[in-house]
Formats: C-alpha cells, structure tokens, sequence
C-alpha cells in the first residue's frame, strides 16, 4: 500500500525518536534536533496550519534559506493535506510576486528581515496572501507594516498546539509541492509532483547509492530546488533515519565541514571546482617540499603499495580539511569535468555524477560506487525507463515524472508523446553498457552561421579547469565565429601578478591590461584550443570583472548560466567581439 510523504515521516521518526535528525549552528556551535523533537514540532506546526484554515490543496509558500524549519514546514504542509510551494531566496521581489500569485498561495513563510522585505516590495500582488509566518521575531515597524497577517513562528510553538494534531489523509497521487523551475531559458514554470513521485524516487535512489542510519549529510544546495530537496532531505530523513547538518553559507563551507565532518554531500560541479582550487591553492602555498610530495602522490597507481604511502602524506591531510569523513559526494545540475572527478577519486572522494530534471522529481540515472564510468551520468535508476529519440533528445517515463505544471496545459501537452514518455529537452546517447552521456540541452545548441553545432558546455568546462578561470559563456549563435565572455580567478591573477612584480589595479581596469589579455590569449592558444575542432575555437575573447551571480539573476538556484541573462547583460561586450 502506498503512503504519503508524512506518514513514511513519522513512522521513520518513531524508530529513530532518541537520535539526531538535524543539526543547527547558533552562536557558533552545532547543536542536535532529535527525531522525536522534529516530529512533535512537525506536529505543533500542522495542528496550527489547520487551526488557520489550511485545507486539502491549499498551497503554502516556504522563502527561506535552509535551516530545521524549513523542513518543519514542508513536513507540517503535507501533513496538514496542503501544498509547498518553494521560494528561491534568489528571486527577484517580481519573480517572488508572480509565483505566489500564480500559485495561489494561501499563507508564506518567511525566514528574515532581508527576504521579509523583499516580499514587501511585491506587497500589492500579495494581498490574496492570508498570513505571513515570520521565523525571526518580528520588529515593530514590520508588525506596523503587516499588521494581523505578521505571525510570529515563536508565538506558535509556545501556544503548543497539538493535542489537535490530525495527519490529514491524502491519496499518495494526489500533488504534494508545486516546484517553479529556475529558468535557464525562460520564465519559471510550475512543475506538479505528488507524494509518489518523490517517494518513487528516493526509494530507487537508495537502491543505486548506499545510505545508512549512521550517515550525515551537509545541506547547502537550496532546499527549494528539488534535488537537495530529495537527495538531501528526503531520502535521508524519510528512509534511513540519517543525520542532517545545515552549513551556513557557501563561503562557510570550509568551516562547516570541519565543525559537521559530514559522510556524504549533495552538490553541483561549480562547489566541486571551487574545493578543487581551494586545495591547490592550499598546495601552492605550502613548502616546495610539500609540493613534490603532493604532486608525486598524484600519480601513484590507487592499486599499488606507495599509494597508501602518498595517502598517509599527502591526501588524509586533504580529506580532514573536509572533515575527515567524507566518503561520498553526489553532483547534478551540471556536467562534472573528467579532471575534477578524478582529482576527487585520487585523494579517496568518490563523487558520483547523476542526471535529473525537476519534472522527473528529479533523479533520472547515476553512477553506482561499483559501476560506474567517467564522463557518463550513469545508468537510469530502478523504475526509470530512458531512451534516446531519433534526433537525440532523450526521453523518459516512469513513477516519478510528474503530471504536467500547474495551470498550464498548452506547455504539459507539449512535454509528452502519445505514449506518455516525457521529452526532458537534454540530447544525449546511452552505451552498450547501458550508460547515459549528455550531450547538452537542446535548446542551447549553438549554430553558427556556417551551420555547425557547438556545445557550450564542454567548452566552459575546459575553460572553468583553467586555474586562471572562474567563470564562462561561449557565445556564436548565428555568428560567423566562437566567441568567450571569461570571468577570470582574480585571487590567481593577484597571485601572479605579485610574483612577476607586476602592477595591480581595480578589475575593473585591469580587464583591458595588455598583460592580462595577452596572458589569456596564450592560454587559449596553447591549452584550450588544440582540444577542440577548428570550428570550435575561441577567435575572441572578453574579459569581465565579476562573476555572474544569483543575486543578479545570472545564475539559477543551482549556479547553472542563464544564458538569455548574461546576453543582456553583456550586450555591449559581445557586439564589441563581432564589430
């Protein structure tokens, strides 16, 4: 018999009442929620939602970055038979208006004074909006501003409302969340998945990935996007009775890591990129000794006798800086570049790469610790069928492919065929093996004007693999050539800079240095070119002085470029290349 995402909750919170189920940092340190606590919070938090009005299929909005009442509020929603609605905390105050509008969203929850205000400035679109659940304790000018509507999350656990509490029944088919896809390419539209498909999926995902009771996650992908969603919170929380510790920020990473010492972390290859130059920078900066000694362990056979030897000197030091118990990472959202996973597997972190979209609830296939093959997403997870259309889109069909976006047929009737395979709009192949490759997403092609395909992606990983790049974006869409907008690693030009006496300005300036253009031109010449065909090449490039970024509304939830954005963006600097 199939259950609803709560009730699989509580029955895992009975079994494991005793033992932590999510750690918090306040004033510096980590401090445990047990099972038993979250679910008798969870409780408290429903009873209060149904003594507000919430019924079956009204919809409820989280903004909020991740923290314990995030998943508090999720969890209370469905039990209270409504529907999530996740905010990234990265929309605009427009965006933020047009999806609680669209949504129908009945009451929001809010976590601090900075989102709280965002919301404000989209104040007159969200008068339908009944309630404002406010996780900090409101001040007296946002109680002047909001009135009745501003309720204080403190407020509602003190009253203790749950001598009420009353799971709602709900048909595990029925829709439990209303994701709003963060738009590579266009405006978000509302992804309807139900508690099936979520359950579906992380039950297969458990089949393919070994998670255990005696797990911690590291949560910092945010929980509104559907893949922490699921990999970070449900399929640890619901199935396995692990731990979870929330990180407080990208920049505290590296802290947090050492203060959680997580097992596993869920992730995008941007994160990866950046602990990948983390390290060498940590290398570089150590004595010449410590250097040989690293780069010596590097090529040693993982097979062989000395590799235990380089992993004593060189690599156990790594693997502590990230806390020392870090046996698996996984990575989506993006392709994972071939050096970074093996860089990872060399130093004893197996990151396994997936494949997965939001409509499919969102893992589609991943590599197993035991099969697995580099540059591949893996082979599609029990329960999914894949295969590949004639003109290389790849198509899928199963239990969690969701039913079509809210209130908008005309684009849920585009995304199936007549048998009811979901067109995921990514071109890939699969191998005799059985794994998947990507190629890229269809609608990022690029065609010259010469007619041939480009794919922007391999492209910017091999760029991205440059210490001297953070970021890029191919461009030569309808263009007579291949062209690159370059963020570069200002902390590795400094540092260059530096070395060769050299002088230092604002980016801003330094961006049109003859140095700087002519360090970067040899690096296209001499290491990013030679890879790639003739009609591939980078004939110009422009130099930016900071990255693209979410705030922005350049990057997406999971740091994936909003192409059309950047274009905008950047109109001037790339009409530059091409006049």
């Amino acid at each position: 018999m199939q259950k609803t995402i709560p009730e699989v909750f509580f029955e895992t919170a009975k079994k494991y009442s005793e033992k932590a189920a999510l750690f918090y940092k306040k004033e510096g340190v980590y401090f445990p929620v047990t099972y038993k606590e979250f679910s008798d919070k969870v409780k408290i938090f429903s009873a209060y939602l149904q003594s507000a009005g919430v019924e079956p299929a009204d919809k409820v909005a989280i903004l909020s970055e991740n923290r314990p009442e995030w998943i508090i509020s999720d969890l209370s929603i469905m039990a209270a038979g409504a529907i999530t609605v996740p905010l990234h905390t990265s929309f605009s105050a427009d965006a933020i208006c047009r999806v609680l509008e669209h949504s129908e969203s009945k009451i929001l929850i809010v976590s601090n004074a900075e989102l709280l205000n965002k919301v404000l400035l989209s104040r007159n679109p969200i008068l339908k909006i009944e309630k404002i659940i406010f996780l900090e304790t409101p001040s007296a000018g946002q109680r002047e501003i909001w009135g009745q509507k501003l309720i204080s999350w403190q407020n509602i656990f003190s009253e203790q409302i749950n001598q009420n509490f009353k799971i709602v029944s709900r048909d595990p088919e029925a829709c439990c969340s209303i994701i709003y896809t963060s738009g590579t390419t266009g405006d978000p539209k509302g992804v309807v998945l139900s508690h099936k498909n979520f359950l579906s999926n992380a039950e297969a995902v458990s089949q393919a990935v070994s998670i255990s009771d005696k797990d911690v996650f590291l949560s910092f992908l945010p929980l509104s996007h559907v893949l922490e969603r699921l990999a970070g919170y449900y399929v640890p929380i619901l199935l396995h009775g692990s731990a979870v510790a929330y990180a407080e920020g990208i920049k505290q990473m590296p802290q947090n890591l050492k203060e959680a010492r997580p097992t596993i972390i869920i992730s995008v290859p941007r994160v990866f990129e950046k602990f990948h130059d983390a390290i060498w920078d940590k290398v570089n900066a150590s004595s010449a000794v410590s250097q040989k000694i690293f780069k010596w362990a590097l090529k040693q056979n993982k097979k062989s006798f000395t590799y235990k030897i380089a992993d004593l000197l060189a690599f156990k030091k790594v693997r502590d800086s990230l806390g020392g118990r870090l046996r698996l990472a996984v990575s989506g959202g993006a392709s994972l570049s071939d050096q970074i996973e093996r860089f990872f597997s060399k130093i004893g972190i197996t990151i396994l790469e997936g494949y997965g979209l939001t409509e499919t609830s969102p893992v589609i296939s991943v590599n197993r610790e035991n099969d697995s093959k580099l540059g591949s997403v893996g082979k599609a997870i029990p329960g999914i069928e894949v295969k590949i259309a004639g003109n290389k889109e790849i198509l899928v069909r199963g239990p969690s492919v969701f039913s079509g976006y809210f209130k908008n047929d005309f684009e849920t009737e585009k995304s199936f065929d007549k048998d009811g395979w979901f067109y995921t709009g990514d071109l890939g192949f699969i191998d005799k093996s059985g794994f998947l490759t990507i190629i890229g997403r269809a609608k990022e092609m690029i065609v010259t004007s010469g007619g041939k395909n480009v794919w922007p992606e391999r492209m910017e990983n091999l760029l991205n693999n440059d210490k001297f790049i953070s970021q890029s974006m191919i461009i030569g869409n309808k263009r007579k050539f291949i062209s690159a907008l370059i963020v570069p690693d200002w902390q590795e030009v400094e540092i260059y800079f530096k070395q060769n006496n050299l002088q230092l300005q604002e980016h801003s300036k330094l961006i049109n240095s003859p140095i700087l253009l002519d360090i970067f031109q040899k690096r296209l010449d001499e290491k990013i070119n030679p890879n790639l065909h003739e009609y591939e090449q980078i004939r110009k490039f422009k130099i930016l002085p900071q990255e693209f970024s979410q705030e922005a509304g350049e990057l997406t939830a999971t740091l994936k470029l909003r192409r059309h954005i950047i274009e905008s963006h950047c109109q001037k600097s790339i009409e530059a290349m091409y006049s």
